[in-house]
């Protein structure tokens, strides 16, 4: 990596540290994403940054939201990148800009346009050219406003981030991929810095050692690991040697563990998510984060500072006060570096409980020093240096999850007093100003305080408060007790007057600001009312057909075999696939078995529901409450798109991040085999011996007749192969073996051909290919597992795919449309609202009245009931509230909340719809109440 050298625009990095226009500066960054956030409310959220004390945000720019159909481009209204750009460069506020492709960012795809995934030889992510040239369209279209809204030209944008934590995923050659998106960028003239950040610390993963790419890292340990400064010191040397800052783009959004990354050296600190929103519309993910698998929830809040609706949270205080801190050490902590060559130690500690030292030498002389309380207690410590242990008159004590910043022997030079220096501090120094001959000092001190400067010039001090002041030749000591607070008056030789005024960490986290003549200025807080009138609703209801709607005019014939949707070019939203199983007339249907199913799929046959599941993308067996003897049965399936993987994970084919939507197929099952006893079985050390055990020529006689996973070995791990024979019937024409339970990686082998492998989370493998019904059929699974893990049983499904598939599809627009029409044939109702099984319907609820100067929180209380949410159109929320058994995992915010934000509520003819759907098999669905509550904003933007 060569060294950084200034670019036109202002901006060098070097291993000191980041200057901007020739000013070293710390950059304390808050992910602010316009997306999702109404945009009448972006400049509100910038200021709130702002007033937090963040100098920074980084924003993605998710390709998918504004190429929603291949080559339809939209950069307006709420997708206007150039104005919240200009909003944040009116702000003052830095941008770090993330352009992608890929952002994951729990959003739909990772911002991948889905029509991507219906090409499968394309490599997503890599050097490969067919997906080079779809991001390059990308690219004409969202660099050259980036490279506008640099800084140096009308914006301040600082950076740009290319493709994010690449490490994560299987790129095949990530030199060659990085490297192209780099040619790109510099083909669009971008002159600030490029970087790639790593996800898991492979920074040649990440970056691919691209030359002109700069390495960051995303860092996301547990807040209280005692050993974090180890790390991060690690990765701070493997930068300098490249001439480069540690900048940590994606970190925790606590503060504690904000103060441990800048204590340890790292210049630009990026909590992710500082400033929280709402997934509207269908732009939520489905990922990985559940058992196994989760979707996203509409309310996309993971605690930061400034949550989804906007209220300001106590981080933000400590935002602040963190902020002060940078800003009161100036460029001498902009152009620190970490030292262990120091003598600082610890005492009254284990290093379990408190971390450090953790020391930064002070660009011209100087330490600060933190002391991370990682314990589950109050910490009382003291400082050992240069054969003095500070503090002497009072008790250093850190509070459970407290990570003090001190200073030590640090010159007062930094701040203007020629001499003098800073011996010891045990409270933060939050603001340091010099104007004329006085320089003003304010210190932040939690329980017992004490400051030590050596002063030679002294002529007199006074002290005003709890502020005690003791001299001993030029070493000036003051100290205050618990709770304490005061202020101090110096005058020295030269003329100047220092001041210096102690707050209690209480005050210091409400001060506002600090005036030239050094008077402090505090937030005052008023208790605002909550008793903003609520209006009394009006509702009614429209109940829909079997929980198909009528949409019309977009069905699409699909003939023998069901197709995924992304294949017919639907990308969001719903889908109805329609088709007729004709089963034997001598056979039952015992159930359904979908194939390759994912996301939410609700299943139907002859106007009858059998429940709602939400498979991983593998097949998926519903079972019928009675054996149905029809002939000829209809099929409906409800498939809806919650969102595609923001995340690739090999686990199951929904988390690939290629993974398509809807199904491949439906199976009417006729019989159930159970195959759980008299298996021949072959004990093997080895997984490489297929050619021996599985070919039908192998003599399995001497082998012992066991049942399914029952072997007793004292090998760890352990091989067999497990072998016996089934006749398939001559009705079926499909047959899925069915592993439920399987704790283990089984393969499978068909008349000694090999099937496929199944796994915990894929326990189901499609036969058929390699079966011909009344033929018998030699089934070999070779099993590697350890003794005593339970592997389940096994299950074959016979029966009779489904044929004359049809597919209709509802979007967002579409689904509005059909409100509006049921909206004039809804009957007036009240809440709650009960639904039969498997039923759908239309909430409207007459919302004129509410106040459109406020933003609301809707929250819904009720049970196996799904809720796709409007207001004027727009698809503000889904929530699903708690079921028994159909609903998975919700991650990722309130799972029972969504937004009105204020400028989107009319002053009259306000339309609210829910699509309410029921979705427990065998229970009603019950919406008990909707609750609307005024977002109480204690900053509101003025």
């Amino acid at each position: 990596m060569n060294v950084q050298d200034k670019t036109k625009t202002g901006i060098q990095l070097s291993k000191n540290g980041i200057e901007i226009n020739g000013e070293p500066t710390v950059i304390l960054c808050a992910s602010l994403f316009y997306f999702r956030i109404p945009r009448d409310l972006w400049k509100d959220r910038l200021l709130k940054v702002k007033k937090a004390g963040y100098n920074c945000i980084d924003v993605y720019f998710p390709w998918n939201f504004h190429e929603m159909e291949q080559n339809d481009w939209d950069f307006t209204g709420e997708k206007d990148v150039e104005a919240f750009l200009q909003m944040a460069a009116e702000e003052g506020l830095f941008v770090v800009a993330r352009p992608g492709p890929y952002i994951c960012s729990e959003w739909d795809g990772g911002a991948l346009p889905a029509y991507l995934f219906s090409d499968t030889n394309m490599r997503l992510r890599d050097n490969d050219p067919v997906f080079l040239e779809h991001v390059n369209r990308w690219f004409d279209q969202i660099l050259p406003i980036l490279k506008k809204y640099e800084l140096g030209q009308e914006g301040t944008i600082i950076c740009v981030q290319l493709d994010n934590e690449l490490d994560f995923y299987g790129c095949q050659d990530p030199e060659g991929y990085i490297s192209a998106l780099r040619d790109m960028a510099v083909v669009q003239g971008l002159e600030v810095p490029l970087i790639a950040c790593a996800g898991q610390g492979d920074l040649f993963l990440a970056t691919g050692n691209s030359t002109g790419v700069i390495p960051a890292c995303n860092l996301y340990p547990n807040d209280r690991e005692p050993e974090f400064e180890a790390k991060v010191h690690a990765y701070v040397d493997t930068l300098s040697a490249q001439n480069v800052p540690l900048m940590v783009t994606e970190t925790n959004r606590s503060h504690f563990l904000l103060r441990r990354l800048l204590a340890g050296g790292a210049k630009l600190l990026g909590p992710y998510l500082q400033v929280s929103g709402t997934n509207f519309g269908f732009t939520n993910a489905a990922n990985n984060w559940g058992d196994p698998l989760a979707l996203l929830t509409s309310d996309y809040d993971f605690g930061g500072m400034i949550s989804s609706t906007g209220e300001v949270r106590p981080e933000a205080y400590e935002g602040r006060l963190m902020s002060r801190v940078i800003q009161a050490a100036g460029d001498s902590l902009a152009l620190s570096s970490y030292t262990n060559d120091h003598s600082f130690t610890l005492r009254g500690a284990s290093s379990y409980e408190v971390t450090g030292p953790n020391v930064l030498q002070l660009h011209g002389g100087g330490y600060l020093y933190s002391l991370p309380n990682v314990s589950n207690q109050e910490q009382t410590v003291a400082i050992h240096l240069e054969g003095k242990t500070f503090p002497e008159h009072t008790k250093l004590t850190i509070p459970e999850g407290g990570c003090p910043l001190l200073l030590a022997q640090t010159p007062l030079s930094h701040w203007g007093v020629p001499q003098g220096r800073l011996e010891f501090a045990s409270a933060e120094l939050i603001d340091a100003q010099t104007h004329g001959d006085q320089t003003n000092f304010v210190f932040s001190g939690q329980g017992e305080s004490e400051l030590s400067l050596f002063l030679p010039n002294l002529v007199k001090g006074e002290t005003n408060g709890d502020l005690q002041l003791k001299q001993e030749g030029d070493l000036i000591t003051f100290t205050a007790q618990r709770s304490a607070a005061g202020s101090a008056k110096l005058i020295l030789t030269t003329g100047q007057i220092l001041t210096i005024t102690l707050l209690q960490r209480e005050q210091a986290l409400r001060l506002k600001e600090v005036l030239v003549d050094g008077q402090l200025i505090f937030d005052e807080f008023t208790t605002q009312s909550i008793d903003k009138e609520i209006p009394q609703i009006k509702w009614s209801v429209a109940a829909l057909n079997n929980g198909a709607p009528e949409l019309g005019g977009n069905s699409q014939q699909l003939g023998s075999h069901a197709e995924w949707l992304e294949n017919r070019g639907i990308y969001k939203g719903y889908s109805w696939y329609k088709a007729k199983f004709t089963s034997p007339e001598s056979k039952g249907v015992s159930g359904v078995l979908l194939q390759d199913a994912s996301d939410i799929c609700s299943v139907y046959t002859d106007d009858q529901y059998h429940g709602t599941v939400v498979p991983g993308g593998g097949s998926y067996y519903i079972p019928f409450e009675a054996e149905k003897s029809s002939r000829d049965m209809k099929l409906l399936v409800r498939s809806e798109i919650w969102g595609h993987s923001n995340f690739d994970d090999a686990r199951l084919p929904v988390f690939r991040l290629n993974g398509q939507k809807g199904l491949t197929g439906a199976v009417a099952v006729t019989d159930i085999l159970k195959l759980n006893s008299n298996w021949r079985f072959k004990e093997v050390r080895t997984s490489n011996e297929h050619h021996l055990y599985t070919a039908l020529s192998c003599d399995t006689k001497s082998w012992p007749l066991i049942s399914w996973s029952s072997w007793m070995t004292e090998h760890h791990p352990s091989y067999g192969y497990y072998r016996k024979s089934f006749s398939p019937s001559a009705h079926s024409n499909t047959w899925v073996l069915h592993l439920p339970g399987v704790k283990s990686l089984v393969t499978v082998f068909i008349n000694g051909n090999e099937a496929g492998r199944v796994n915990p989370l894929t326990p189901y493998i499609d036969l058929t290919p390699w079966v011909r019904g009344g033929e018998e059929v030699q089934l070999t699974l070779f099993l590697e597992t350890y003794y005593g893990l339970s592997n389940g049983a096994v299950i074959l499904y016979e029966g009779v795919k489904a044929i004359d598939w049809e597919l209709t599809s509802a979007n967002e627009a579409d689904l509005w449309n059909q409100a509006v029409k049921e909206k004039s044939l809804a009957a007036p109702t009240s809440l709650p609202v009960k639904l039969v099984s498997g039923s759908s319907a239309w909430l409207f609820g007459n919302l004129d009245g509410i106040d459109p100067t406020s933003c609301w929180k809707v929250l819904s209380s009720g049970s196996n009931m799904k809720l796709t949410l409007y207001l004027n159109g727009r698809l503000i929320g889904r929530i699903w509230n708690p079921s028994s058994t159909s609903r998975p995992q919700m991650r990722g915010g309130n799972d029972q909340l969504t937004f009105i934000p204020g400028p989107w509520i009319r002053k009259e003819g306000n339309t609210f719809a829910i699509l309410l759907e029921s979705t427990e098999r065998g229970e009603p669905g019950v919406l008990e109440e909707i609750r609307f509550l005024p977002v109480i904003d204690e900053w509101k933007s003025r």
